[in-house]
């Protein structure tokens, strides 16, 4: 048994409310304009839109606040899946984001969150839920877009310090024009995409990403839609290969020649 000080009194020290928001990232598919074309990939993150103040009406990350009888992880994961529908993933904890005005209904820490799926196991069951495709662009002019499947584009415009390279909790965030993303989510995802990029050093995120069996080229294209920039063909295939198996399937589509499919080697999520 611990005894504590005869002095100790909880109440004596400032607590504040913790919350979980969790950044979801998915890679979808964009229907070909001719069959002769890959079919292009997207980006996307789910969001909701909020149905309460503060910020009724605008896009938020799923989330909400932990409770007694759970883990923040626990909490974190079943917030997602009342929120969205979606369940059974794997979360990596972000960042905690801790400053002061976040939130308008007081001292609010919030824990954030983020995980990768593979669009086909990712379920959708709430109607507030929905995809939102993602251009992410740092720099001396850096911005995140948004864009619905109902056509909608949005544009959050950031500050960020120059040290890109470090861990999240070093970078310099500043959200300078935001006016349809609640609280600070939209820093939030940017920090996820940051995060998302860096990990990029193996293909495991990646294949988080893609059904069981895929191409060289569909792995290759997750890569160059993450990190919006082409890739060379044969660099590519040299870093990813001792991480990647052949099977005896192919892939055959219309227009286009008959594909090897892959399969992940020592695959540890």
């Amino acid at each position: 048994m611990v005894n504590l000080p005869e002095n100790y009194n909880i109440n004596d020290y400032d607590r504040p409310s913790v919350a979980v928001d969790i950044a979801v990232f998915t890679i979808r598919k964009k229907p070909c304009e001719t069959y002769r074309h890959l079919s292009e990939m997207s980006l996307s993150v789910l969001l909701i839109k909020r149905k309460e103040e503060p910020y009724k009406n605008y896009l938020s990350l799923p989330g909400g606040f932990t409770i007694r009888t759970e883990t923040i992880e626990e909490t974190a994961k079943r917030k997602l899946y009342e929120k969205t529908g979606v369940k059974n993933v794997p979360i990596s904890l972000l960042y905690n984001s801790s400053a002061m005005g976040r939130d308008p209904r007081g001292w609010i820490i919030s824990c954030g969150y983020w995980t990768l799926i593979e669009k086909s196991q990712a379920v959708i069951t709430e109607e507030n839920a929905s995809w939102y495709d993602i251009k992410f662009v740092y720099g001396k002019e850096s911005f995140l877009e948004l864009s619905s499947e109902t056509g909608e584009v949005y544009k959050v415009k950031f500050n960020i310090g120059n040290d890109i390279e470090l861990y999240n909790e070093a970078l310099q965030i500043q959200t300078s024009e935001n006016d349809f993303i609640a609280f600070d989510h939209a820093e939030i995802i940017a920090r996820a995409l940051i995060q998302l990029r860096n990990s990029l050093d193996t293909p495991y995120p990646a294949f988080r990403l893609l059904p069981p069996l895929f191409t060289l080229t569909e792995l290759q294209q997750v890569y160059e839609t993450i990190l919006d920039k082409p890739l060379l063909m044969a660099n590519f295939r040299r870093k990813v290969m001792s991480y990647v198996e052949g099977t005896d399937e192919i892939k055959a589509g219309a227009g286009h020649r008959p594909s090897k499919l892959f399969t992940a080697c020592n695959h540890k999520l």
